[in-house]
């Protein structure tokens, strides 16, 4: 992936998740807003819809303004206390639409003199504004009432003043705005974080690819070059027969069936990145599986004269993916074998215990260094590379046996034999 596209795809992750935190942020914020807002307004909407159904109350500020608190000593107590400070205000009207209770309201009065009676929305709470005596705006949550047989008022008017609530919305907007615009560089500086941090196995998963791609083709150019080079010497001799060349066919042949089995192993590996390999499990007795794959090998180190001792426990009736579980202990019989001299030794042992089945591949060979040991699981990773041409290996085959062992939910790994050699555990959860 070349640094252009890197960092395109990195600012359209960045993008992503910055308009994405900073929606949820200004969502939440309109929510929390007015969610205030409206729960503050309900609480003035209660009391103004309290005042105007405690009729003990209208009655008592109605007399008050007729009688001049004359008879206010006969209705008794009221059951909701009088307004006693500006945010509570009462006005009685006349028809004609002027206010009564001048006196009651006394320099109060000059805040509501530019008030006018509107009869459009009776018994209903609105929302209101004035100009005071100072030319200041004044806002009210009010409901105005009919009065019903009563010779001089003929409406009653109580308001109540927001202007400190309306304040108090106001900080709240403000103290929100800010951290809102907190929140924002916030979003900033974790969708940046987050954008690199996505970007990072892309990165290495692409990495791998290309690191794959190199490595595949360079394989593959060996054995073609030489099946190419073989093909070309024969046309130099077209009189040859087939007998005298049979060494160069040979040759060719055998180039032929190693990049056949290096394409299988690269095919099985792509298909295993993209996950598009199942196993198909099955039950299987585990001895003789293990013998069937076992004994000609067994038979190919008496040949080479190399002691092959196979150590198997009690028959087990287990479940795995046969074909790959074959695949497996070819890939690392052959390997204890290439790299096993003559008169050495190979132990295969075998256990099923602890719900547990426990496969262990010991050889007396060269062995392999301690720092080798993690990364010969590595793709096209060779310990020595001449040693490699020699035995032909591509440095795939571990690779493939980690992916089965672990598809198998199983571990692998690699321990010393003592005096010398590589011992390879595998374990698989019964």
């Amino acid at each position: 992936m070349n640094k252009q596209l890197s960092k395109k795809q990195r600012f359209n992750y960045f993008l992503i998740n910055l308009i994405s935190f900073a929606s949820i942020f200004l969502i939440l914020g309109l929510i929390v807003f007015q969610l205030l807002q409206t729960s503050i307004y309900q609480t003035v909407d209660h009391d103004l819809q309290r005042l105007a159904t405690d009729q003990k109350f209208l009655q008592h500020q109605m007399l008050q303004t007729e009688r001049r608190q004359e008879n206010v000593s006969q209705l008794g107590k009221f059951d909701t206390p009088p307004p006693n400070n500006f945010q509570q205000q009462v006005i009685l009207w006349s028809k004609d639409g002027k206010i009564l209770n001048e006196a009651e309201l006394g320099s109060r009065f000059y805040d509501f003199q530019n008030l006018t009676l509107s009869t459009d929305q009776l018994s209903t709470i609105s929302s209101i504004q004035t100009k005071d005596s100072n030319d200041r705006t004044l806002q009210f949550r009010s409901i105005t009432l009919l009065v019903e047989n009563q010779e001089q008022v003929a409406y009653i008017q109580l308001l109540v003043n927001i202007d400190p609530i309306k304040g108090t919305v106001e900080r709240i907007k403000q103290i929100l705005i800010i951290c809102m615009i907190i929140f924002g560089l916030l979003s900033i500086a974790l969708s940046y974080f987050l954008s690199k941090w996505f970007m990072k196995p892309i990165m290495i998963s692409w990495k791998k690819q290309q690191e794959f791609v190199e490595n595949a083709s360079h394989e593959l150019r060996t054995p073609l070059t030489i099946i190419q080079a073989k093909l070309e010497k024969l046309f130099t001799k077209p009189n040859h027969t087939i007998l005298e060349e049979s060494e160069t066919i040979a040759l060719s042949l055998d180039e032929v069936q190693r990049l056949s089995q290096l394409t299988s192993d690269l095919l099985l590996l792509a298909r295993s990145d993209s996950n598009s390999l199942t196993l198909e499990k099955e039950p299987i007795k585990s001895n003789n599986f293990l013998n069937t794959v076992l004994l000609p090998y067994q038979e190919l180190a008496l040949a080479e004269e190399k002691e092959f001792i196979i150590d198997l426990g009690e028959d087990q009736q287990l479940c795995f993916d046969k074909k790959r579980i074959h695949q497996l202990l070819i890939i690392l019989l052959d390997n204890a074998l290439k790299y096993t001299a003559t008169g050495e030794k190979i132990t295969v042992f075998s256990s099923v215990k602890n719900n547990e089945w426990l496969i262990k591949i010991s050889d007396t060979g060269i062995g392999i260094v301690e720092e080798n040991k993690a990364a010969v699981f590595e793709r096209f990773y060779r310990v020595e590379g001449s040693r490699n041409r020699k035995t032909g290996g591509y440095g795939i085959g571990l690779a493939i046996a980690k992916w089965i062992v672990e598809e198998h939910q199983g571990k692998i790994e690699l321990t010393d034999t003592m005096p010398k050699g590589t011992t390879v555990i595998l374990r698989f959860p019964v």
